[in-house]
């Protein structure tokens, strides 16, 4: 997937709007060592740092250069690394960290990679640490997918290129791993994109970047127009906006 870690930041108010939701019982405090998995252009994961200090460590890990540069320039004293969820594992230590936190990241990896995320995750915890996920669950943007999914057919891409999960087929995952499933659950949230402009910065920073590596190169500019004029046909609410209907597996686990 490519990212644009300028674009990412500029069009993140609305997972911003649910940290507090995520983080409500994760146990931070000073001294706690946090691992962001997928940081994205590190918003999410500078605000954590106030809430370990003093005396904890802050690491955001993604996949995408653009992203972890962006990340770099604009959060100072957070550290940050490139790297795929995959390879969690290979990236620090076991040990390392008393709480792994994602957010809107996991539904990326695909579900044969899943395993290695899971396993990596839990050679990185502490004995006792959380790990707490905010991703897409079954139902995820099921009206927008719908939308895309017929552009990209048409330009010879894939269908709902990401991994949407129901909760008990997650629990299995994190059992598996070696993880006490504390909570594995599917929440259901509107998503406010007041006007076209909110709803082409959503879909160019954070959908069709999964469509876009199975559409050819040269047909990848004509396509993302198309499915900004489909989105923006289609996907427009009573009221005149184009909030969006997510469904988020809410998980929470430990080691």
């Amino acid at each position: 997937m490519t990212f644009d870690g300028t674009l990412y930041a500029a069009n993140t108010a609305h997972h911003r709007a649910h940290d507090a939701q995520v983080l409500a019982d994760v146990p931070l405090s000073a001294g706690v060592d946090v691992l962001d998995l997928g940081c994205g252009s590190g918003d999410f994961t500078a605000g954590l740092l106030a809430r370990v200090a003093p005396g904890g460590r802050v690491v955001g890990v993604d996949a995408s250069a653009s992203q972890i540069e962006h990340a770099r320039e604009h959060h100072p004293g957070v550290e940050f690394v490139v790297g795929r969820a995959q390879d969690v594992g290979l990236l620090f230590p076991g040990a390392s960290f008393d709480v792994v936190v994602s957010v809107a990241t996991l539904h990326w990896v695909p579900a044969t990679d899943q395993p290695a995320v899971l396993d990596g995750v839990r050679s990185v915890l502490r004995e006792g640490g959380v790990l707490r996920i905010d991703m897409g669950g079954a139902g995820q943007i099921a009206a927008a997918r719908t939308v895309l999914d017929e552009v990209s057919v048409r330009f010879g891409g894939p269908a709902s290129p990401w991994y949407f999960p129901q909760p008990d087929e997650y629990a299995a995952l994190l059992e598996t791993a070696g993880l006490v499933v504390r909570r594995a659950r599917l929440v259901r949230q509107r998503r406010a994109f007041a006007d076209p402009v909110a709803l082409e910065g959503w879909l160019r920073s954070q959908v069709l970047p999964a469509y876009l590596p199975g559409v050819a190169a040269a047909r990848r500019t004509s396509f993302t127009t198309a499915c900004v004029a489909a989105g923006t046909a289609r996907l427009r609410r009573p009221h005149g906006g184009f909030d969006q209907d997510y469904v988020r597996l809410d998980v929470l686990a430990v080691r």
